[in-house]
């Protein structure tokens, strides 16, 4: 009797200590899991705050080339009122016409320095866009993430509480796409 006493008492022995190599591996696993959810996190405010950045320098280069179209515009239909009014005979004086054949020359030259400022302005704004479209995509991806890491750690802990393995498998598995999409989300910009 004594032997299957003392058999049984070492039997408990090891199953505790493996309980406690268990613990600790859990721990470990939530302490990572949760520390990389606070690292997406990090990572997808600052791609958001460089997604809205990039998109208001977008709208601003935009702007700036609606400006400068107008411009040019208005120089253009500067230009042809001169030369229509030079067309049409009206002023006689050769004075008259220099002056305003000047002021002709002058628009149209100055008109097209602003067509190329408008284009180079809406070429910015256009790349800003796309660039936002890509920084917004890597927010996307790690923000997902981190929602992976986040449901990890609370799968992990629930195995904790009912002793099961498989919550702590499919928390470690659900960490490992989390680590997959942070780096991808991460890389991506």
């Amino acid at each position: 009797m004594s032997e299957n006493v003392q058999k049984t008492l070492s039997e408990a022995g090891e199953m505790q200590r493996s309980s406690r190599r268990g613990d600790r591996v859990t721990s470990v696993v939530i302490a990572v899991a949760a520390t990389l959810a606070a690292l997406g996190t990090l990572l997808a405010h600052h791609r958001s705050i460089e997604a809205l950045t990039t998109k208001n320098q977008a709208i601003l280069s935009q702007a700036r080339a609606s400006d400068a179209y107008g411009k040019y515009e208005a120089k253009q239909v500067r230009y042809q009122i001169a030369q229509a009014l030079i067309a049409s005979g009206i002023l006689t004086t050769q004075r008259g016409q220099k002056a305003l054949n000047d002021l002709a020359n002058k628009e149209l030259g100055s008109s097209s320095e602003l067509l190329a400022k408008a284009q180079s302005l809406e070429a910015a704004s256009q790349r800003d866009d796309e660039q936002s479209d890509v920084v917004l995509k890597s927010y996307e991806l790690l923000q997902l993430a981190t929602t992976f890491f986040d449901i990890s750690v609370v799968l992990v802990s629930i195995s904790t509480l009912v002793r099961t393995r498989a919550l702590l498998m499919v928390g470690g598995a659900l960490s490992g796409v989390g680590i997959l999409l942070l780096s991808i989300g991460y890389f991506r910009t």
